[in-house]
C-alpha cells in the first residue's frame, strides 16, 4: 500500500474518556471521514487482537492510538489532537463541544482517577 492510499487507523476503547475526547475532536472538526476505526469494548472478542497488534509497538498499549502512517503509531489524545489540528488547519478554539467536554466532565474524570490512584497507592 502506498502512502497515498493509506488511511490512518484509530484504535478506540469503549467508555474510555480520552477516546471520547479524540472522537469528539474528529467529529466536530469534520475529520472523521479521513480515518478507519478499530474499536472494542473491554472483554469483547476484538480486544485481544487489538492489544496484541499494539503491543508490537508499545510496552503497554493505551487508547486512543492512531497508526498515523504505515507502521508509525502515535497515542495520547492531546498529542493526536494537536497533530491532526495542525495537519488540517483546525483551530481547536473553534470546537465548542470538545472545549466543554475537556473543561467539564474530563476534569472531573481526571480528578477521580487521581484520587483512586492515591487511595490504592
Amino acid at each position: 500500500m502506498s502512502q497515498a492510499e493509506f488511511r490512518p487507523i484509530v484504535y478506540l476503547k469503549d467508555r474510555c474518556p480520552w477516546c471520547l475526547k479524540f472522537r469528539l475532536f474528529l467529529l466536530e472538526s469534520g475529520l472523521r471521514g479521513h480515518f478507519d476505526f478499530r474499536e472494542f469494548a473491554p472483554g469483547d472478542d476484538r480486544e485481544a487482537a487489538i492489544r496484541e497488534e499494539l503491543a508490537q509497538h508499545f510496552a503497554k498499549p493505551s487508547f486512543p492510538t492512531v497508526q498515523i502512517a504505515p507502521g508509525v503509531y502515535m497515542r495520547e489524545s492531546d498529542d493526536l489532537i494537536a497533530h491532526y489540528a495542525d495537519a488540517h488547519g483546525v483551530d481547536i478554539g473553534d470546537l465548542p463541544t470538545l472545549d466543554q467536554y475537556i473543561r467539564g466532565p474530563l476534569v472531573t474524570i481526571a480528578e477521580l482517577r487521581a484520587e483512586i490512584a492515591e487511595l490504592r497507592g
